[in-house]
């Protein structure tokens, strides 16, 4: 998966010939023949993501659903969509959006660490839905609340109001806690206080990390306000919340 930023890139598959500029996406396919048809001619700038699935995959000119290799249970969980869409050759109709997101997966996926894998793989998935070609069944309504929760997630260690949502989903501020609370039954302060706070756990058991560290790592600048909301949250203080799963584990 190919995020173009400055100059072209000509790329071939097969014997369909391709020139691809900025704020343009375009996706390889596995297992063809790929090569540069002509050579640049500009300094080109590019972002380059491999990624593998394990799933059916096809490529055609009109959409077509696939069905699940395996057996998607639906008493605990529904996903009314099995088949992701994705334009192979498009433009990216907000790559200011885009990029700092494709920028935290290489962070990420950088980091020694779990916690840093975890967070490229959801980094990763947001990509993907943002990309995708939207189910024609979806509402605005709902297509602008998977907007903002991924937003959310991804920008949860900033400080986010309805406000700063509002401007840059091009809404009113209602609208966006509107759309959250009739999709998901919380608003967006209350889908953020809980994202931040299951980030807070993450760390909390899988690092040895300070408190005021973690607390800022996950949007608090004020570590006593993180505490109040942990405690309000699990009952306990995330330092008495570490201590006694880490024994458990123990």
């Amino acid at each position: 998966m190919i995020f173009m930023v400055r100059g072209k890139l000509y790329i071939a598959e097969d014997d369909v010939k391709y020139t691809v500029v900025p704020g343009e996406m375009f996706i390889l396919q596995p297992k063809h023949h790929h090569y540069s048809w002509k050579p640049m001619d500009e300094t080109t700038e590019y972002y380059w993501i491999h990624f593998a699935v394990i799933s059916d995959y096809i490529q055609s000119k009109e959409p077509k659903q696939l069905r699940s290799i395996i057996q998607v249970p639906s008493l605990h969980y529904y996903t009314p969509d099995m088949t992701l869409f994705l334009k192979k050759h498009t433009p990216i109709s907000d790559t200011d959006a885009l990029l700092p997101i494709i920028k935290k997966i290489f962070q990420n996926s950088a980091a020694q660490n779990a916690v840093g894998f975890w967070q490229a793989q959801q980094l990763f998935i947001d990509l993907l839905q943002q990309v995708q070609v939207q189910s024609p069944a979806k509402t605005s309504t709902s297509i602008l609340a998977s907007r903002v929760q991924r937003y959310l997630r991804d920008h949860y260690d900033e400080k986010i109001t309805n406000e700063d949502l509002g401007k840059i989903f091009h809404v009113h501020p209602n609208s966006v806690a509107v759309s959250m609370k009739k999709t998901f039954g919380i608003t967006p302060n209350q889908f953020l206080t809980k994202y931040r706070l299951e980030e807070a756990v993450k760390r909390l058991l899988i690092t040895s990390e300070q408190i005021t560290k973690i607390a800022a790592d996950v949007g608090y600048q004020n570590v006593y306000y993180f505490s109040m909301s942990f405690k309000k949250y699990y009952g306990v203080s995330p330092l008495t919340y570490r201590k006694h799963y880490n024994n458990i584990e123990k």
